[in-house]
């Protein structure tokens, strides 16, 4: 009849010829930092994510402490432009809000 292709012992002498010719690599352990510089790590990821500093490059001291004002407090940057207009919509709109959110008795 033959010599049959589907038998086990074909299949493992396959899956060995295979592993044999995979070349191994060696993983190495990250080298060691200490808890300070995880935390360091760790803050600047979350405070500043994608390098927001790049507007601070090649500015004078006065215009990096404007741009630091208007990082961490937004109000500096957009507060010039905002009208009456926009205050009063605000004022409908959280008074709408509210009305939706606290429960009537």
């Amino acid at each position: 009849m033959g010599m049959n292709c589907n038998r086990v012992e074909h299949f493992e002498e396959t899956r060995m010829k295979i592993q044999t010719e995979i070349p191994i690599h060696q993983v190495r352990l990250p080298p060691e930092t200490t808890s300070f510089n995880k935390l360091k790590h760790r803050l600047s990821e979350i405070f500043f994510p994608d390098d927001p500093l790049h507007r601070f490059k090649n500015q004078p001291s006065f215009t990096k402490f404007l741009l630091t004002l208007q990082f961490l407090f937004p109000i500096f940057q957009w507060g010039s432009q905002y009208t009456f207009t926009l205050l009063r919509s605000d004022v409908i709109s959280g008074l709408t809000i509210a009305s939706l959110a606290i429960p009537q008795v």
